[in-house]
């Protein structure tokens, strides 16, 4: 069989030597025509055979569908030859591969962790349409384009995703799983802390955030994990300092840090750093458009008036003092009614419905002491709410009693009191149905246990018994008991007033 040509095809139908330069060959170029390229080395020819068995008949291969598919582009430059002649010179092509390198396969072990990380974050945030998350929550949406080569955030996320999994199927096998997954990402911790330069990345202070979640949804310590993980994390920005929170990611985790250093600093009635000018600087530029932003700048403040009203009750306190901590108590409460008035500007972000069109509460709680209830307009309004009427009532509840105590109020204003007092609870229990349900996640669900626990002390003082009880009684089906070995407090950091009372290391 003779050997076929291989020069381009325009010298083969020209019959010509080709000199078969690539991508075109010379002898084109010379005669400025355009090199039409080479049949590809893997062509090959076909044969027809038919059914008597007689020699195969040849087919002749269709050669134009290789013409020109090794170029690209039609723009081409006219030059002079070195013997005067014009000569048209093609812009640069770009061939493409023939063998494109394989991709990696997937690890099983990685598999596995892009499932359950899509299945915790389709359970624990929202299913439900509106406005941009609260920032704590969008600070999930970026997990699964975090870098999978930190050791310590991937074994956090593990931890994180088993114990969601575990809380949804109320599986106790489960439970165990994620415990050891939890010691497993303590240890990263550990040593992620310990470099100085790992200390201080976001995902270390990320890991660290997602474990303290991790403690929310199947801690044993009765809240001790969770206050030492928020101390923890509040010494990390410490170290850090807030020059260093300037891109997105860092922000988010900054704005998650501050709510878990709020609600320690509701139950503790301890003030942390994040009260102070520098650190309410980093925030300040986002609280102009972000109302969930603005609302924590004002309810960060409330921690350190509960902590100076407690100082009063030493017997040599001036007058001064406690006329100071009033006046500026009130000063925080007129901005959070500003803040309000401007968050309804087009009027209330919720409407009143009968609650039984909350999906699923009914088998939480089946008493109807809070009906109707508030159906919000979207997810971000009803977190913006129940932060707002949580902070309101620990803050008007403390100016309450130090006006009591401290100044004279007449019937007419202990009623007034009463009433906005009592309106702050009961807007608590009316909003907790709507973070109950399963379209919401359990990011709703756990961000309203907190408001919960307030509403129900406010009860407990004023002799409320019947509201008191279903305060306790949502709150102990929204935690899923009996996945618990020990009985789970209706105040998760009772034991850790007494262990850290008095403790100088306490942020």
């Amino acid at each position: 069989m003779p050997k076929r040509s291989t020069g381009c095809f325009e010298c083969r139908k020209r019959k010509v030597r080709c000199d078969e330069a690539k991508p075109e060959c010379s002898t084109c170029l010379r005669r400025g025509t355009k090199c039409p390229g080479y049949r590809p080395t893997q062509a090959f020819i076909l044969h027809k055979f038919d059914d008597q068995g007689e020699k195969p008949a040849l087919i002749k291969e269709d050669e134009n569908r290789y013409r020109y598919a090794n170029q690209v582009g039609s723009s081409s430059q006219q030059s002079e030859g070195p013997h005067g002649q014009a000569v048209i010179r093609r812009a640069d092509s770009h061939p493409k591969p023939v063998d494109a390198p394989l991709p990696r396969q997937v690890s099983a072990v990685a598999a596995d962790r892009i499932q359950h990380l899509c299945t915790f974050i389709a359970l624990y945030l929202p299913r439900v349409e509106g406005p941009a998350l609260p920032p704590p929550s969008a600070l999930m949406l970026g997990l699964p384009s975090m870098p999978a080569n930190s050791q310590v955030l991937m074994a956090a996320v593990d931890a994180l995703s088993a114990a969601q999994l575990a809380v949804d199927k109320r599986n106790q096998p489960l439970i165990h799983r994620s415990r050891s997954l939890y010691g497993t990402a303590l240890s990263q911790m550990m040593r992620a802390i310990q470099d100085p330069v790992t200390a201080l990345k976001d995902e270390t202070l990320l890991s660290t955030y997602l474990l303290t979640l991790y403690e929310v949804f199947v801690g044993i310590t009765q809240g001790h994990g969770f206050f030492y993980h928020v101390q923890g994390l509040l010494h990390l920005l410490r170290q850090r300092g807030p020059a260093s929170f300037q891109s997105r990611l860092s922000l988010q985790i900054f704005h998650a840090i501050r709510y878990n250093s709020l609600t320690i600093g509701y139950h503790m009635r301890k003030a942390s750093m994040l009260d102070s000018p520098e650190w309410l600087a980093v925030t300040a530029k986002v609280a102009k458009v972000d109302p969930y932003v603005a609302l924590q700048d004002i309810c960060i403040l409330i921690p350190r008036l509960l902590e100076r009203t407690d100082k009063l009750a030493r017997p040599d306190c001036p007058q001064s003092e406690i006329d100071k901590v009033i006046d500026d108590s009130h000063n925080v409460a007129s901005r959070a009614f500003e803040w309000l008035s401007n968050f309804e500007n087009h009027g209330p972000q919720y409407n009143e419905v009968d609650i039984a069109t909350m999906e699923g509460f009914l088998d939480i709680c089946p008493d109807r002491i809070f009906d109707p209830v508030f159906d919000f307009h979207y997810f971000s309004a009803g977190i913006c709410y129940l932060i707002y009427w949580m902070s309101m009532l620990l803050l008007q509840g403390n100016t309450f009693r130090l006006l009591r105590q401290y100044r004279q109020l007449d019937m007419k204003q202990l009623i007034m009191w009463d009433r906005q007092l009592s309106s702050y609870a009961e807007s608590i229990c009316r909003s907790v149905p709507y973070n109950s349900r399963p379209t919401t996640g359990y990011t709703a669900k756990f961000g309203s246990l907190t408001p919960l626990m307030a509403a129900r002390r406010y009860y407990e003082a004023k002799g409320a018994k019947t509201e008191a009880g279903w305060c306790g009684k949502v709150y102990m089906g929204a935690r899923v008991p009996e996945l618990y070995d020990t009985p789970v407090s209706l105040d998760p950091l009772e034991g850790v007033k007494n262990d850290v009372k008095g403790d100088p290391r306490y942020i």
